[in-house]
């Protein structure tokens, strides 16, 4: 039980470290004390169980030698009846224990006792919140860059259909443009045509006459 009461109690070696005790120990959880016996709904009483747990063995664990409120509240806590007759009985039996107990002595331990848990209680707390604090930052960092891919990513897709598009219109426009390009280059082609059967009648036409003045030379000319 030697570790519960550095929970409770720093020593020396922490004192110069600056460290809290739940630091030291590395108790993990935020759990507040409830004064009620059931939890409240949000929280699970499993949890709360082994909180309450810590906190009962740690105030166990600095219990003042000799008889204090610590025994008392240990001995009231024994039986089910809480009424003046029960309290009577038990600070009787505690004055046959130790002669020189008080009611003021067995309320200035019991401050103690709560000041110790309101310390530590105060150090989980701490710890609980930083370590919350620690993973709500790595939450946002995560949320922030997965939030960052995404509109990288939706910014790619955008341009990407805008090059989609660009690329639809253009294989629309040469659709269009090889729907008319015979049209196009089609009085070209007739007017090329027209000359190459110009120049074949040419060819004809000249050799024909040439061909007739041949014949002549041949027939009238001996």
């Amino acid at each position: 039980m030697k570790n519960w009461k550095h929970l409770f109690v720093k020593s020396d070696e922490q004192e110069g470290t600056g460290i809290p005790p739940t630091e030291a120990y590395g108790f993990p959880l935020n759990t507040p004390v409830s004064d009620s016996n059931s939890p409240p709904a949000s929280i699970n009483e499993q949890t709360l169980n082994e909180v309450i747990s810590v906190y009962e063995k740690g105030v166990d664990s600095i219990n003042m030698p000799g008889y204090d409120f610590f025994d008392f509240y240990k001995a009231i806590s024994s039986v089910n009846l809480h009424g003046e007759q029960t309290y009577s009985m038990a600070f009787r039996m505690a004055q046959s224990m130790d002669n020189k107990l008080t009611v003021g002595k067995l309320l200035s331990d019991a401050e103690f006792y709560i000041s110790k848990i309101d310390e530590v209680h105060k150090q989980y707390s701490l710890q609980g919140q930083h370590k919350l604090s620690s993973l709500e930052s790595k939450k946002n960092d995560e949320k922030n860059r997965l939030i960052a891919d995404i509109d990288q990513g939706v910014a790619h897709v955008e341009q990407l259909r805008s090059q989609l598009q660009s690329l639809e219109t253009e294989i629309s426009q040469k659709r269009a443009k090889l729907t008319a390009i015979d049209t196009e280059f089609q009085p070209k082609e007739a007017a090329i045509r027209q000359k190459l059967l110009a120049n074949d009648s040419a060819r004809q036409i000249s050799i024909s006459k040439l061909n007739a003045v041949k014949e002549g030379i041949q027939k009238h000319i001996k």
